[in-house]
């Protein structure tokens, strides 16, 4: 079974990303662009086509590879802009992702394509284009609950798609959650957790609730919703 070391942060109270401003757009085109950040090593002066480099070259690099980055059109003052973040849902599926503004295109978003092609994961684009929705959210959250770091992570095969997102019955969530309704169940993918915050006495307290995953190698991260516990202690995590 394959592991990787993974940086945890549970959100506890509930499963949304940072509020941050009001402004959102539905049902926009969003392509998909080659910054090559990542190859870059986030440096703006060094990817293609940055923008906002003049305003935002010079922020850590932390900063710089918080987030995948995106062109968004429909902008009016490129400065006040640059840095800000929007959080991108993908209509056809449901497969969300939050990147940073580096720049401006003519109409809709022009996404780095790992963020692009997180949103298309079952590669139903049409020709390189997604239709999608998308809010202004803050760049940096309070996060609703604690977090771990350092901790292993297995997978499992759960495989919601295949079974149209019902929950298992063996799944200790089944009972609590397994009737929430379709579009709740296949918002986020799958974990089932016995970490740190596990109550073995109240299992079903952290059904429902979400965790933000983050590889600390390559820093890409992901929510998930709990909604099992890991097998008779076998593993601190599965």
């Amino acid at each position: 079974m394959e592991r990787s070391v993974m940086s945890l942060s549970v959100l506890v109270l509930a499963c949304l990303v940072g509020s941050g401003a009001a402004q959102s757009r539905q049902k926009v085109s969003a392509h998909w662009i080659e910054f090559l950040a990542k190859e870059m090593d986030w440096d703006m002066n060094k990817a293609h086509d940055v923008a906002c480099k003049k305003y935002d070259a010079d922020k850590p690099y932390e900063w710089r590879s918080k987030y995948y980055w995106t062109n968004i059109g429909d902008l009016g003052d490129l400065e006040q802009s640059c840095g800000k973040c929007i959080h991108v849902t993908n209509t056809a599926n449901g497969n969300e992702i939050t990147v940073r503004i580096v720049g401006t295109t003519g109409q809709g978003l022009e996404l780095d394509k790992p963020a692009f092609d997180q949103l298309d994961s079952d590669g139903q684009s049409h020709g390189g284009n997604l239709v999608v929705n998308y809010k202004f959210v803050d760049c940096d959250p309070t996060p609703a609950g604690p977090g771990e770091s350092n901790v292993k992570a297995d997978f499992s095969n759960y495989n919601p798609e295949e079974n149209k997102w019902a929950y298992p019955s063996h799944a200790e969530c089944a009972a609590k959650d397994g009737d929430k309704p379709l579009e709740w169940r296949k918002r986020y993918g799958w974990t089932a957790y016995c970490g740190k915050y596990y109550k073995a006495s109240n299992p079903e307290e952290n059904c429902g609730k979400c965790l933000k995953v983050t590889n600390t190698d390559t820093k890409d991260s992901v929510t998930v919703r709990i909604m099992d516990t890991c097998a008779e202690k076998r593993k601190p995590w599965c």
